[in-house]
């Protein structure tokens, strides 16, 4: 009997390294990634973010997220990406997703989703960037009626999210910018414009007779608002003075059909608009020049439209898959570059989910999403020509990109 005993001690001891000890140790492994330019992509196909690293070029990540894709937005500070799902169920959601840059290392790491809340109808980012309030991120719930505010630095998926609330007029679709002291949103059915005190969530005034206000945009020399409505353009003041007050009113060029829905800023104090629909014209004023007044640039039938950072051109992708590059003053023609097949059939799009091609750039370099050919074009805008094409396969749509160096200089 004690013989067996001590064999058994003995069988034991010789596994012991595998069975008590545990897993023997490893070398970890840098996952930094020295990447210059990260886009990420909303795929509609089947709802994941898809992750391209330049100079490479190379899809390096996908990202799960909730199918239906219909905003992709970084916060102010580009340390989140916001993934808002569409109305085409009956359950809308947020994630977000650490855009994956690492400060201390000036690298990037491999992003993911943080958190994933309830979000009823979200909305705000504008020019694909978050809502802010005060500097923290907010979503405005269109369903809710309010402006949800994020108080958080960081995000993480223990801590308890903390947020304030802001109750606006009624349920709507809401086009949002923050002022000096005040919260200015612009009510799509309901035609007018709410001004609210940040401090208190108060209402200040409401600003009347904006019927259908779809679109805004800043001029951020004067800080003026500007808001569309169905028949003319209200601009309205943030500071000084002009804080709350309806400024002008700038009637459409006549006989020019539908009104603004969306602003791209030009060279300057330049602003364009493009209208509802495949419409070819677009809409350009100087907001340096009193009285402001309104003149109309004819182009192709578009599909979709965007300025470079610097306003130095004007972007437009026709239908036919023509990219135009204008002046982003004047709005002279400088170049055409074919970058893809046609665009055929009807390509609007309703709240359900994103469907519609992007365009973003960086130094001379834009990237468009070509939703019908499942890839995604680099043009060299200075040469005038296709750099290359990066097949990511399903359905691509919206676009946000971000870029080291701007990350960097952020940051100091």
């Amino acid at each position: 009997m004690y013989i067996r005993i001590i064999s058994l001690i003995v069988l034991f001891i010789s596994y012991a390294p595998n069975h008590v000890l545990g897993h023997g140790a490893v070398q970890r492994a840098s996952e930094l990634q020295d990447s210059e330019i990260r886009l990420f992509v909303a795929d509609n196909m089947n709802g994941s973010v898809v992750v391209i690293d330049f100079p490479d070029g190379e899809v390096t990540h996908r990202v799960s997220t909730s199918p239906s894709i219909m905003i992709l937005a970084s916060n102010k500070d580009n340390k989140y990406i916001y993934a808002m799902r569409g109305r085409d169920t009956d359950e809308d959601l947020t994630s977000i997703l650490s855009t994956g840059f690492d400060m201390e290392e000036k690298q990037f790491r491999k992003p993911h989703v943080i958190r994933t809340i309830k979000t009823d109808t979200p909305g705000g980012p504008r020019d694909s960037k978050m809502a802010t309030v005060g500097g923290y991120d907010a979503i405005l719930t269109e369903g809710e009626a309010e402006v949800v505010v994020i108080m958080s630095d960081d995000i993480d998926g223990y801590s308890e999210l903390k947020t304030k609330r802001y109750k606006l007029a009624a349920p709507d679709h809401y086009h949002y910018l923050e002022g000096e002291t005040y919260l200015y949103i612009g009510h799509l059915i309901n035609g007018f414009v709410q001004v609210l005190d940040r401090s208190t969530g108060e209402e200040v005034k409401r600003i009347k007779g904006c019927p259908m206000l779809h679109g805004m945009t800043e001029d951020e020399e004067s800080g003026r608002l500007i808001f569309s409505c169905a028949r003319d353009v209200i601009v309205v003041g943030t500071l000084g003075a002009d804080k709350a007050k309806l400024i002008a009113r700038i009637p459409y060029p006549e006989n020019t059909g539908r009104g603004c829905a969306a602003f791209l800023k030009g060279e300057g104090r330049i602003q364009w608009c493009y209208t509802e629909g495949i419409i070819p014209r677009l809409y350009r004023v100087d907001l340096s020049q009193e009285p402001y007044q309104f003149t109309t640039l004819s182009v192709e039938s578009s599909i979709q439209q965007n300025s470079t950072d610097d306003g130095k051109y004007l972007m437009v992708l026709s239908k036919q898959g023509v990219l135009y590059l204008y002046h982003g003053r004047d709005g002279n023609l400088i170049k055409k570059i074919k970058v893809s097949e046609p665009f055929l059939g009807d390509w609007f799009e309703d709240v359900g989910k994103a469907i519609l091609p992007d365009i973003e750039s960086h130094n001379g370099i834009a990237y468009i999403s070509l939703t019908h050919e499942g890839r995604i074009a680099e043009i060299d805008l200075e040469q005038g020509k296709v750099k290359r094409y990066i097949d990511i396969g399903g359905f691509p749509t919206r676009i946000v990109l971000l870029a080291k160096e701007t990350l960097i200089e952020a940051s100091n």
